[in-house]
């Protein structure tokens, strides 16, 4: 076996990962035959010896076979990983303050599993300075001062309008500006629950949510989550046996899995929602990357017992810090107050024109 360097393994260790999942959903068949060193190397973005040591573990586990002078194939399929079924328990294991920390503390060029963000090269970078060089000639107060609580009102009617495009009815008063997605998810676990509330999670689900949610010391259970959506007998047997507060979820584009949550498994969640009394905060960070939009459960539910919220840190820049909250008046209220005792309110009074809008 080819030795590698110690910064090599754990690249290695990836692009190995990537063939067992393509093994493993069936991308590659039994007996298919695997892209040259040269392809994968420069598909991934990595050296041609860092491919040359995913190959030999590969192979040395029997994943794969090598064919002299005709290249390397699938051996056999691998069983999809189940966490349930691993030994320790996995899941519980996971630190997610350490994955953060790490996620945010590599470099562009290292892998992040579960992060959702996109490398800096791949955001609207012209776009954001050109941005920038707008909000440099806004009027002093535009500069300086504090926003209104609800925050900035162009920006939640085009909030409003676009929401509107997915079924969501939300006016510019039912929505308020925060300074991320992690911010409104704060706010509202500062309004909705106590210490020791129960909050139930997808399993698996994007790890800083249960950073924050062990920061406010609620209890987390997680219920598995299908290429459809959560699991609903899970989802029923769990609800009614912890009786959780809220369910935090993404509908769109789910976070880490990619499923897309359907329109029959949507309406029965929304009923188990009504029969345990169960308040659902709906993420909808990654809206912008869908090809064809995904049913919602604020569209269906309009707003009643669920809340959803966004961000532009995965689509146009992380360092803009600005986020939202969709919710009935009653919350965005109690919200408001929560908000200007805990950061007051965003700065800016004029409104800048991003490109990708």
């Amino acid at each position: 076996m080819n030795e590698a360097s110690p910064k090599a393994a754990p690249r290695a260790v990836m692009a190995a990962d990537v063939i067992r999942q393509r093994i493993a959903s069936r991308s590659l068949a039994t007996g298919a035959k695997l892209p040259s060193i040269r392809k994968l190397a420069a598909t991934l973005g990595v050296s041609t010896s860092t491919i040359v040591e995913a190959y030999d573990r590969l192979l040395a586990e029997g994943a794969i076979t090598s064919r002299p002078g005709a290249g390397f194939f699938v051996a056999r399929a691998i069983a999809p990983f189940d966490v349930a079924a691993s030994e320790p328990r996995l899941d519980r294991a996971i630190d997610p303050f350490w994955v953060s920390r790490q996620s945010l503390e590599s470099g562009d060029d290292e892998a992040k599993p579960g992060c959702g963000w996109l490398p800096s090269s791949w955001l609207p970078e012209e776009g954001m300075r050109k941005a920038l060089r707008q909000a440099s000639r806004a009027p002093a107060a535009g500069l300086m001062a504090y926003s209104s609580p609800l925050g900035l009102a162009p920006l939640r009617t085009l909030l409003s309008r676009r929401m509107a495009e997915k079924g969501v009815e939300a006016g510019p008063d039912q929505i308020m500006l925060t300074e991320s997605g992690i911010q409104a998810i704060d706010l509202l676990c500062r309004l909705l629950i106590s210490p020791g509330d129960v909050v139930m999670v997808d399993d698996p689900c994007y790890f800083n949510f249960q950073a924050l949610l062990r920061a406010h010391r609620a209890r987390i259970v997680g219920v598995p989550y299908t290429p459809h959506g959560p699991d609903l007998d899970a989802f029923a047997r769990t609800a009614g046996e912890h009786r959780p507060r809220i369910y935090l979820t993404n509908s769109a584009l789910h976070n880490p899995t990619g499923a897309v949550l359907s329109a029959v498994t949507a309406h029965r969640v929304l009923k188990q929602a009504e029969i345990h009394d169960l308040v659902i905060i709906e993420d909808d960070i990654f809206a912008d990357f869908e090809e064809r939009p995904a049913p919602r459960l604020a569209a269906f539910d309009g707003l009643e017992r669920v809340i959803q919220i966004g961000s532009f840190s995965k689509t146009l820049s992380a360092s803009a810090r600005c986020g939202y909250i969709a919710a009935k008046r009653d919350w965005i209220d109690g919200l408001i107050d929560i908000k200007i005792a805990t950061s007051f309110g965003e700065g800016g009074s004029r409104p800048i024109s991003l490109t990708p809008f």
